[in-house]
């Protein structure tokens, strides 16, 4: 099975990125839009597992400690790639979403888990192999809380991915 570790957002969050993906659509020329549901903020890209590996990652998540992390998304951007850019929403510097991150980091690598070591650059993506003359930069910022993680399975649908919580830690409260 196929599994990554992510935040999803409230509704309210979703509407606003959901304007902002369309605003970027209608300026495309071509792509491919993520779908209301697929949109998350990933934490950790974990790729094929096995059930081990799935209980292993369930008690990494378990094992985490955090208050909820208020966030704010500012900008756009774009990843470049020969057959059209990923574009995201990237989130303003946050040093408790940082320290989520390498405390969920340093919880799979105790459990023997291979992560990228590339830097962390917190977005959510909203379209790949985007082909626009669209200039992206600074947007109304959108005001977001992350309250919860979750390991999620990511499985091929008829149209596109389908993304399933399996497992969720919320925010000490």
């Amino acid at each position: 099975m196929r599994l990554f570790i992510a935040s999803l957002f409230s509704e309210n969050v979703v509407d606003e990125l959901v304007r902002l993906r369309d605003a970027l659509h209608d300026e495309a020329f071509s792509g491919s839009f993520v779908p209301r549901n697929n949109l998350h903020l990933t934490l950790e890209f974990l790729g094929e597992c096995n059930k081990e590996e799935c209980m292993l990652a369930e008690e990494a998540l378990a094992s985490l400690s955090f208050h909820s992390i208020p966030c704010v998304l500012s900008h756009t951007g774009s990843f470049q790639r020969p057959d059209g850019d990923l574009q995201w929403a990237g989130f303003d510097e946050n040093r408790a979403l940082n320290r989520l991150h390498s405390e969920l980091q340093h919880e799979l690598r105790t459990r023997g888990f291979s992560l990228e070591k590339r830097r962390f650059r917190p977005h959510i993506t909203l379209g790949r192999r985007v082909i626009s003359s669209a200039v992206l930069g600074s947007i109304e910022p959108i005001h977001a809380t992350i309250d919860s993680v979750s390991l999620m399975l990511s499985e091929r649908g008829v149209r596109a991915m389908v993304y399933t919580p399996l497992f969720t830690k919320n925010a000490d409260q």
